[in-house]
């Protein structure tokens, strides 16, 4: 049986807390923040051809689509706004999660932290 993703081996660490917010939580939260101000932008625009591909894109490739309308396509919000937006969410996340990678990665893994 597996366990959950959300399961921790007892005695539970900071570590394990840590890891699980940056590789489960946070890509959702950066999701869902991309998606929903690229279908806002995309709701605003007169073109019906540039609306589906457009939703369809951030919807169905998760992170990706979002950031790259945000950067390329986005009209309605201000280009230092989107930017920031997808900048400081790419780095808020990937380089605690890369730290964590590697931690992980050594010899001794996470029991060593603790």
């Amino acid at each position: 049986m597996m366990p959950s993703l959300f399961s921790m081996s007892a005695p539970v660490t900071m570590f394990q807390v840590w890891f699980i917010v940056y590789v489960y939580l946070l890509p959702i939260l950066l999701y869902a923040t991309w998606a929903s101000l690229s279908i806002m932008d995309i709701a605003e625009t007169n073109d019906p051809n540039t609306r589906w591909g457009a939703t369809l894109a951030v919807i169905l490739l998760p992170l990706v689509g979002g950031a790259w309308y945000l950067l390329t396509r986005a009209r309605i919000l201000r280009r230092t706004g989107r930017i920031a937006a997808v900048v400081v969410g790419s780095v808020v996340w990937l380089i605690p999660l890369c730290v964590a990678v590697w931690l992980v990665g050594r010899p001794l893994g996470p029991k060593a932290l603790s």
